[in-house]
């Protein structure tokens, strides 16, 4: 038993009085005078036992009487593990409005439900307590405190939505909206189906929550994972090929399911699969390209009840040409010309290192510096920016090269560097077929293959610990390695492309490897965006200036997203959430240039609720409760968690009742 005012139980002092009155007045003695006593004595004796017995009984109803009074002042109660507030409550309520409350639960919605449970919660407060509401949206609207009417026709008006919060997210939330209330009694509530993938701890002790699970028919849900392409360059009217991750998480395996592949509304493929439960399928699809530019790609199937993920957008941009610059001294071999000058993607061009012109290397997706003898200083200036904006470079050292101009370039890119050169034997004895620059280029390595010779070379060390080993030696360091610097890749390769120093050159290994760096970009924009997630997309510009505007629209919905620039490059940061899934155009000065894939967050199509043991588990604080989903009386069930048994008016009852046991004794016992 727990007392709202125990400060009154003092009172109880009070018992003193009617035992005093007891010990002190019942014992005074009267004398009485008479003749004879013989008749008398017989029955004073027997008055005495009873006259005792009456005494007792009215000294107990009297304490009785006074000590229910004293406890019904004191206001006890039962039933309940917080302490009760006197004074104002303030409830803030959290409904998850997701995608996964669409779920039937005993034939009406789980939303639906959610709402009328919200609604029963604030009829167990009083009407002068203030309400809040939270759902996913983060309305603003919702996000202030109002009284018990108004927070009902706020709750009837929510509907489901595509975003997704996770609880502790929720809960900071509500922490920040107690701040601007001076309530006396403050509590959370939570109504949700409770997805384990949203499912985190909550640490806030200063508030009592209440947790009230939902619960929904499971359901078998098909939805496409994730997509990625198997080249990392399209080719106009050429094969490419799209990898779909596709998954069930329900309990049970789909039908024979029809995939459909559009890329710029136009179905290239069309495949039926059959997804076990709980299981995983990759599924590839082939189409050609036929023309440059932005594409827009959707996988769509059909797949009820959970409709909100049957649709997964990408869009990728197709270059009609890349620009590969290969700088040069006078008289360098045309060794590496050969190897892009038969492909159209690329389009080659060679420069004496004399003769750059500095502004235009940002125009270019891959440099090559093919056997320099020095790397001068306003060289290595410009490469540094076209390493901010996400370039590559491919160095190949000259046979006379000076060390000390390239090594400073290096330094000041945490890019290895080169020692003096050594004459020594060796043969390339690991090939790390695991890096990208070597994919698709080897469908398994030969028992036999023939690797590079070496006989003289530039030993490479990496002083920043970042190197990866592209081609490994016998002689302990590595034939060409890669450094991620800035934004962008350097390559460095320990040999001339002269036969004294090896055999590279002449190796079947060499023009993939060559290519393949030109193809790869460290900074690729990613196929999709997640929306609500923090997303970066960066963007080439020619000319970017912080002073560019951009906005990105779907054709009903329009915003502008932060940017900032990069050398070359603009990064667009959309973080919130947005209206609609679909393809949203990027925008400057009038002139589209990208287009960005958005989808909804895919943690809502995993269909894993965590039951009410599991919750329990979770929230076990002393002031973390979990509720009864089952409970039909839950405004009443909530007054009693809130209040407890309140047990006041028992005790005024009690108090009269021994009141009244006193009045009957006093008047009609023995009579």
């Amino acid at each position: 038993m727990q007392f709202v005012f125990p400060f009154f139980l003092i009172s109880l002092l009070c018992l003193l009085v009617p035992i005093l009155i007891h010990l002190f007045y019942f014992r005074r003695f009267k004398k009485v005078y008479f003749s004879d006593i013989r008749f008398l004595k017989e029955v004073q004796e027997e008055k005495s036992t009873i006259e005792k017995l009456k005494k007792r009984l009215i000294l107990a109803s009297r304490l009785l009487a006074l000590f229910f009074l004293v406890l019904a002042f004191s206001q006890p109660f039962l039933g309940t593990k917080q302490k009760i507030y006197a004074g104002d409550s303030a409830a803030c309520v959290y409904i998850d409005n997701s995608y996964s409350m669409g779920l039937k639960s005993g034939g009406e919605e789980a939303l639906s439900i959610a709402k009328s449970k919200a609604i029963e919660l604030a009829k167990a407060f009083q009407s002068g307590d203030k309400f809040a509401l939270l759902t996913n949206d983060m309305d603003g609207t919702h996000q202030r405190w109002m009284l018990q009417q108004d927070f009902i026709d706020a709750v009837n008006k929510v509907e489901l939505s595509p975003y997704v919060k996770k609880l502790d997210e929720i809960s900071k939330k509500q922490i920040a909206l107690f701040q601007t209330i001076g309530a006396a009694n403050k509590v959370n509530f939570f109504i949700s189906d409770f997805q384990k993938s949203t499912l985190t701890p909550i640490s806030d002790n200063a508030c009592t929550s209440y947790f009230l699970p939902i619960s929904a028919s499971l359901e078998k849900n098909i939805y496409v994972d994730t997509c990625w392409f198997e080249q990392p360059v399209f080719n106009i009217n050429a094969t490419n090929r799209l990898m779909v991750r596709l998954r069930n998480s329900g309990s049970s395996s789909s039908e024979k399911m029809r995939i459909t592949l559009k890329i710029n509304e136009a179905v290239k493929a069309i495949d039926d699969i059959i997804i076990p439960a709980g299981g995983t399928v990759i599924d590839s699809f082939n189409f050609s390209i036929t023309r440059e530019g932005w594409q827009r790609g959707e996988v769509s199937f059909n797949d009820y009840p959970i409709t909100f993920d049957d649709h997964f957008y990408f869009a990728f941009n197709v270059d009609l040409n890349e620009k590969v610059l290969s700088i040069e001294d006078a008289g360098t071999p045309n060794n590496i010309a050969s190897i892009f000058k038969n492909d159209n993607h690329f389009v080659f061009g060679r420069v004496n290192s004399g003769q750059v012109n500095y502004s235009t290397l940002k125009e270019y997706s891959f440099i090559v510096l093919n056997q320099l003898s020095e790397i001068s200083s306003g060289l290595a200036a410009s490469l540094k920016e076209y390493l901010q904006s996400g370039g590559s470079i491919y160095i190949i050292p000259a046979v006379n090269a000076s060390l000390s101009s390239y090594n400073a370039f290096l330094s000041a890119q945490k890019a290895g560097a080169f020692s003096e050169a050594i004459e020594q034997q060796g043969r390339v004895t690991q090939i790390n077929v695991q890096e990208d620059i070597f994919k698709n280029v080897f469908t398994r390595l030969p028992k036999n293959l023939e690797t590079p010779l070496l006989k003289k070379y530039y030993p490479i060390s990496a002083p920043f610990n970042n190197m990866r080993e592209l081609l490994s030696t016998s002689v302990g360091t590595p034939m060409a390695a890669a450094f991620n610097s800035e934004n962008g890749l350097i390559y460095l390769q320990s040999v001339p492309l002269e036969a004294a120093f090896s055999n590279l050159q002449s190796m079947p290994l060499f023009p993939p490897m060559i290519y393949n760096a030109a193809l790869l970009k460290r900074n690729i924009q990613t196929l999709y965006c997640i929306i609500g997630k923090d997303n970066i997309i960066e963007l080439k510009q020619e000319k970017s200036s912080g002073d560019q505007v951009f906005t990105m629209s779907n054709g009903q919905h329009e915003f502008i997203p932060e940017n900032r620039s990069i050398g070359n490059s603009v990064l667009l940061r959309v973080s919130w959430a947005l209206p609609v899934d679909g393809y949203y155009t990027v925008s400057s000065a009038n002139k589209s240039v990208a287009v960005v894939a958005f989808n909804f967050d895919r943690s809502e199509s995993v269909l894993s609720f965590a039951t009410r043991e599991e919750l329990k588990k979770l929230f076990k604080k002393p002031t973390q409760f979990v509720l009864d989903p089952s409970n039909t009386g839950l405004t009443a069930a909530v007054k009693k968690i809130k209040d407890g048994v309140l047990l006041w008016k028992l005790c005024v009852i009690l108090a009269l009742v021994f009141l009244l046991i006193e009045i009957l004794l006093i008047r009609y016992f023995n009579k």
